[in-house]
């Protein structure tokens, strides 16, 4: 590490104010040759700089202040096929795989979920963060913590097309002004929005462009470039991949700000939300009024959607199976975009954000975790689906693709195919060595033939090898031999046929785990190994007080994952000292067709 130092002497005069300025010009040590640059998630490493300011007056220090930078060049253009934007971080083109924050409304913040937050955004793979709407400038932590975790943020400012402008649009400026000060010298603040889908107030893009000129701008959410967003609701899965999700056409295209599909929430997290009685059976008034007035369609196309796993006896049954159609909306979301990537698919496509990203409130319509930090499968699959070396099957079209979102090469790799039934044996597989070019998409490399008489519901399982031969990333999927019917109809392999999962033989997993305390975190280290010849589909590990409650925020490496005979998996759960002071703990190991047991800690 190195430091500079250089100084300058001034002189004033009591109650005079003064602004002193550094230039290269007068002081080299500012010129840095070949510096460190930051970096957005995955890109490369987010390097940061220290700046230490102090005021002596005659040897002692008066005031001092210390902030930290990144070096870094962001910006856009429009040189698409269909004019859409891109974006580029350091002169290298950039897949936008962002999200959706809406903005806490009441004010309920704290460094710890803020931290947690940030944390499960940056496990997710998503790269770009948009403060949708404004609502409130994010504190300085939530910043910190972007330019620490490599997160680009899309900041808007406090319009929508649900407000009106403000009367005191000086108040609104004066408001402006103090927000871009304070952010600026951010490098994970990536662009400016005036609001969403809305205009701006006169004066608002010079005020900007004269505080901050290193920045893009554009005046709403839905201009220069990007499009109006949807789906916001649920769909069949299968119109993520013939580009049919929305009634408004085709939105796997070009950049689009919101896309998304909702996940419910686990078990635990659906009690703290309503009252038993109008939990089980479902009271659609109720679900109905936890969801938006049923915008996201959760007591209706998602239950039935869930029933298609099986008609569910109990909230117990139905909140389990509902993690596998949360679980399957991500993925298919995700892949497609994947796919699509740049100019690599089947359409230039530059950028998605993810409809929507954190919950303001205790709802029935989760994302990848709910208000109460509880994530759901939706987290771990998405984790998955953006992993930065990808194997990734398509469900339209029976198609294995590999992508890339490293700055680097892969050369001799081998990608892998098998297909299982129901009952774990092994119907097909295929492999291929590849080279896999830097941030690229290698598209349909293989076909999978499902032979003719495999059970109606089976699993396929990707893998990726190195060029030694290890493997690095894998991917695991369930799929029936429904067919697709077409939009809008609850048919297709993604999304009817599941009932014989039910029929799945009992899986045996072996459980192992210790426990350790390091700089105010408690971890739990666990080693899985499925000991039994059946596929353990869908397994789940869960933290517990002594009231049988998650205990949150914790994070885990995975979660919902399935294991193949024999196969092994570490899992590594970690939360603050400060929640297990007190009380009893346990640890749960389960799966679809794997028997719950308990372990206390």
């Amino acid at each position: 590490m190195k430091i500079f130092v250089f100084q300058k002497e001034i002189s004033l005069f009591r109650g005079e104010t003064r602004e002193i300025v550094f230039t290269p010009e007068e002081f080299p040590q500012l010129k840095i040759d070949n510096p460190r640059l930051w970096w957005p998630l995955f890109k490369g490493k987010p390097d940061l700089y220290e700046l230490k300011m102090t005021v002596s007056v005659k040897g002692q220090v008066s005031d001092s202040l210390k902030t930290r930078f990144g070096i870094r060049e962001i910006t856009s253009d429009q040189n698409t096929p269909d004019k859409s934007r891109q974006f580029y971080v350091n002169g290298k083109k950039i897949f936008i795989r962002g999200t959706n924050w809406i903005p806490e409304g009441m004010l309920r913040h704290s460094d710890e979920r803020t931290y947690a937050e940030l944390r499960y955004t940056k496990q997710s793979g998503v790269n770009l963060v948009r403060m949708w709407g404004g609502g409130i400038a994010e504190s300085d932590y939530f910043f910190q913590l972007c330019d620490e975790m490599g997160l680009l943020v899309w900041q808007e400012f406090w319009l929508t097309g649900d407000t009106k402008h403000p009367h005191d649009q000086a108040l609104y400026l004066a408001n402006l002004e103090s927000t871009v000060k304070r952010l600026r010298n951010h490098p994970s603040l990536a662009y400016y929005v005036s609001s969403n889908e809305s205009t701006e107030v006169v004066g608002a893009k010079d005020l900007i462009m004269k505080l901050d000129g290193t920045r893009g701008y554009q005046m709403q959410s839905e201009c220069d470039g990007v499009h109006d967003g949807s789906p916001y609701k649920q769909v069949n899965p299968m119109q993520h991949y013939e580009n049919t999700a929305s009634p408004r056409g085709s939105r796997v295209d070009g950049f689009n700000p919101e896309y998304g599909a909702p996940t419910l929430p686990t078990l635990e997290t659906l009690r703290e939300v309503m009252d038993e009685k109008d939990l089980w059976p479902i009271n659609k008034e109720v679900w109905d009024y936890h969801d938006g007035g049923g915008f996201h369609l959760m007591s209706t196309m998602y239950k039935d959607l869930v029933n298609n796993y099986g008609t569910s006896q109990s909230i117990e049954e139905f909140a389990k199976k509902g993690q596998l159609v949360g679980a399957m909306n991500s993925k298919t979301i995700w892949e497609v975009w994947n796919y699509n990537k740049l100019d690599y698919g089947d359409r230039y496509c530059s950028g998605l954000l993810f409809w929507y990203h954190n919950c303001p409130v205790r709802q029935v319509c989760a994302r990848m975790w709910d208000w109460s930090l509880e994530p759901t499968a939706s987290l771990y699959h998405t984790q998955n689906a953006l992993e930065p070396l990808h194997a990734q099957f398509d469900y339209l079209k029976n198609t294995v693709s590999v992508c890339n979102d490293y700055y680097q090469l892969f050369n001799n790799y081998k990608v892998k195919a098998e297909v299982y039934d129901l009952n774990s044996k092994k119907r097909f597989s295929h492999s291929l060595r590849i080279d896999i070019g830097e941030d690229e998409v290698l598209n349909d490399l293989f076909k999978i033939d499902f032979p003719s008489d495999i059970t109606p519901v089976h699993f396929i399982r990707l893998g990726l090898s190195d060029e030694k031969g290890k493997e690095v990333v894998s991917t695991f999927y369930w799929r029936s031999n429904a067919a697709y019917e077409g939009k809008e109809i609850l048919t297709g392999p993604t999304s009817s046929g599941f009932e014989s999962l039910n029929d799945m033989p009992t899986a045996r997993l072996q459980t192992k785990y210790k426990t350790k305390e390091v700089d105010g975190r408690y971890y739990i280290e666990v080693s899985l190994k499925n000991t039994s010849s059946r596929i353990a589909f869908f397994t789940q590990l869960q933290f517990l007080d002594k009231a049988g409650k998650p205990v949150r925020p914790s994070f885990y490496t995975d979660n919902f994952f399935s294991l193949l005979p024999g196969e092994t998996k570490q899992v590594l759960i970690d939360t603050s000292v400060d929640k297990v002071t007190e009380g009893e703990f346990s640890l749960t190991v389960g799966g679809w067709n794997v028997q719950q047991k308990k372990y206390k800690l």
